[in-house]
């Protein structure tokens, strides 16, 4: 491959905080509020021009495993009261716009300075000790220095950057689960079950003369058409297989395909009885990325923790959502599908990377198996993993201590008392 040599330059420091958070979605959001609300100066950068992440610029709905905290909480009780918020069947869903608003009050009233469209392209280092990042935006290249960094990117860049040991899919082959994008559905009333819709769309493909079948079989939540309060339905039924979510030029002809499902898929709903008012509206902006990095920990969650319900003296959050593996390959019968577990904790070493200071992680780069992710990944327990992180990070600013070094039994006690409820005492 042909290179080129990159001039050494001099960058403008266009902030200095206590605590950098890389990434707005729902843990970078958990993250920024917990750390700016315990004192540090804050600042999140969100390549995104909204907050929200997969809630908001992917459209992923439900909000699972959402009694996860009293952050989570308050973020529900905030959608209620602007009508952004609904129970259905099973599950409760959120108007994604809604939350837009939400999410930049709420951060604005903690005093976190968020800054849209910047990417967080590389640590700075200090040896072995990240202690800031580079950024990039239309403004040009810049660094931004901070005491604690928290990798709240989804895909561990900047622990990646920073020499961190991580992990990318599954250990038979390297593929990851499938991405998937989310589009809006209007002229469809109500929730629609995989159960009942599977088989209906599949005579209205056969019907238009189409060969082409559904991109995965009657697991997986899919197809389901997803009522959201005061807001098109959403629709989780694409599948892209066997892409690399760190690669753009993958990442396109994922978003390609998915674009191009989502018309086919509309034009099929419309040829079932009684939906021919049904027309696509919008595709997501980003795809559903399930799972790309993870972080190698001072601990990392397996399956049998999951499935024997592990307790630690370290817990930050707990976790009762199925191993829900899409399989990577397409081939459901050769895949641990909802896998029974029972409801576990995850320990902050989970969130420590090894080798690496002055770092946290958190959402679903943090260090665990291909299995063990596929249950934590959701965004509810990413959102908890986030205020836990960010109260941690407060305390090393505060102790001017290493993040390894803040006591995992004392951030327990301290969630605790914050209000978050463990399994066990």
């Amino acid at each position: 491959m042909r290179t080129i040599h990159e001039p050494a330059r001099e960058l403008e420091v266009e902030v200095e905080a206590d605590v950098i958070v890389a990434g707005g979605g729902p843990a970078g959001v958990g993250a920024a509020l917990a750390a700016a609300r315990e004192g540090a100066r804050t600042v999140l950068f969100e390549r995104f021009g909204m907050l929200g992440g997969m809630w908001t610029a992917a459209l992923v709905n439900p909000l699972f495993q959402q009694q996860n905290g009293w952050l989570v909480a308050e973020l529900v009780q905030r959608l209620e009261a602007a009508g952004g918020w609904q129970k259905q069947d099973w599950f409760w869903t959120f108007n994604p716009e809604v939350l837009k608003g939400v999410l930049e009050e709420t951060l604005a009233e903690a005093g976190v300075d968020f800054r849209y469209f910047t990417w967080c392209a590389a640590p700075v280092m200090d040896e072995h000790r990240v202690t800031g990042v580079i950024t990039e935006s239309k403004a040009g290249r810049r660094a931004a220095l901070a005491s604690i960094v928290i990798d709240a990117t989804g895909d561990g860049d900047v622990a990646a950057g920073a020499g961190a040991e991580v992990a990318f899919g599954r250990s038979s082959d390297g593929l990851v689960q499938p991405a998937t994008l989310m589009f809006q559905l209007d002229g469809v009333e109500g929730n629609h079950h995989p159960r009942d819709l599977y088989p209906a769309l599949q005579e209205a493909l056969a019907a238009l003369g189409s060969d082409w079948q559904l991109p995965f079989g009657q697991v997986n939540y899919a197809p389901w058409i997803i009522a959201v309060p005061n807001h098109p339905a959403v629709v989780q039924a694409t599948h892209i297989y066997e892409y690399n979510p760190l690669d753009p030029k993958s990442l396109t002809g994922a978003m390609v395909e998915g674009r191009r499902q989502a018309r086919k898929l509309s034009r099929a709903f419309q040829a079932i009885p009684g939906w021919e008012q049904a027309r696509l509206v919008n595709t997501a902006s980003a795809l559903g990325i399930r799972e790309s990095r993870r972080v190698r920990g001072l601990y990392s969650l397996c399956l049998e923790d999951l499935q024997r319900g592990a307790t630690f003296p370290d817990a930050v959050a707990s976790c009762s959502f199925c191993v829900d593996i899409h399989a990577p390959d397409g081939n459901s019968a050769n895949t641990p599908h909802h896998a029974p577990i029972k409801p576990y904790e995850i320990p902050y070493r989970c969130l420590v990377p090894k080798g690496v200071d002055g770092l946290l992680v958190c959402g679903r780069c943090i260090s665990g198996t291909h299995e063990a992710h596929a249950s934590y990944r959701v965004t509810g327990t990413c959102m908890a993993m986030g205020q836990a992180v960010g109260l941690a990070a407060a305390n090393a600013v505060q102790q001017t201590i290493a993040p390894r070094e803040v006591d995992g039994v004392w951030l327990r006690r301290a969630l605790g008392e914050r209000g978050y409820t463990f399994l066990a005492g």
